[in-house]
């Protein structure tokens, strides 16, 4: 039971996930990046890579939105400290997708 509650609870997150434009747009991104990968004529392990960088983008980018969402219950009012903890989860975010595109554009030259 309390797997299928765990499971529930993800599935929740991600309808919540879907409502937010970043993750779409990121999830839109996804729509290109498969095909691409698909035709892609590189090693099935820089394949596996890039898709695996793609899905942790998808995550941090959850996380972020949840930090975001926390962030705004304890204040809506504009507190430095708590811009500071959404940038630096936004940064994570950033980080991700710069990887994703280096990894991508590193196809290009193999």
């Amino acid at each position: 039971m309390k797997l299928y509650n765990n499971f529930i609870n993800s599935i929740n997150g991600i309808k919540m996930a879907l409502k937010e434009n970043s993750f779409v747009l990121e999830l839109i991104g996804g729509i290109f990046l498969l095909p691409y990968l698909f035709f892609l004529d590189v090693s099935l392990l820089l394949k596996m890579l890039i898709l695996a960088v793609y899905f942790l983008l998808l995550a941090f980018e959850i996380l972020n939105t949840s930090i975001e969402k926390l962030s705004d219950k304890i204040t809506k009012e504009i507190d430095p400290d708590i811009k500071n903890i959404k940038d630096l989860a936004s940064a994570a975010v950033f980080v991700v997708l710069l990887i994703l595109i280096i990894l991508i554009a590193f196809t290009f030259f193999v």
